[in-house]
């Protein structure tokens, strides 16, 4: 994106970024007590956040408006591989019960660099932008 992003737009972007990092740090904890499945269920809906942040910094909303189906299929194609099948389970009304720490460890780490990628993502796009 080379054009600046409203100063509305960052903020909202640092919310969900917030957001996604408070969840994998809750996600953290829940492997460490032995809760795969708590894991992943804490962890689902940052991504998920995180992935509408990579949207909103691709498609630039402040210019363009997307119905909610292309939104939905702009945020399925942002995921990382690992919550692309996820996804794709929580469609299917599937839950995330019995999933082993060991299993949702791999997730959880996925999930952490794809937050950190956006996070830096966005503070580029910040360094690039005007000042409030």
């Amino acid at each position: 994106m080379s054009e600046p992003i409203p100063t509305r737009w960052l903020s909202q972007m640092d919310t969900q970024l917030a957001d996604a990092e408070r969840r994998l740090r809750a996600a953290e904890q829940h492997l460490a007590s032995g809760s795969g499945a708590r894991a992943i269920e804490e962890a689902y809906p940052g991504v998920m956040a995180v992935a509408i942040v990579r949207v909103w910094l691709r498609d630039a909303p402040w210019r363009t408006q997307r119905s909610h189906q292309d939104l939905g299929r702009m945020m399925r194609d942002e995921l990382p591989s690992g919550f692309a099948a996820l996804f794709e389970m929580k469609g299917d009304r599937r839950s995330f019960a019995g999933w082993r720490p060991e299993d949702a460890r791999p997730l959880i780490e996925e999930a952490r660099a794809f937050t950190a990628a956006a996070r830096a993502e966005v503070e580029a796009c910040r360094q690039r932008s005007p000042a409030p």
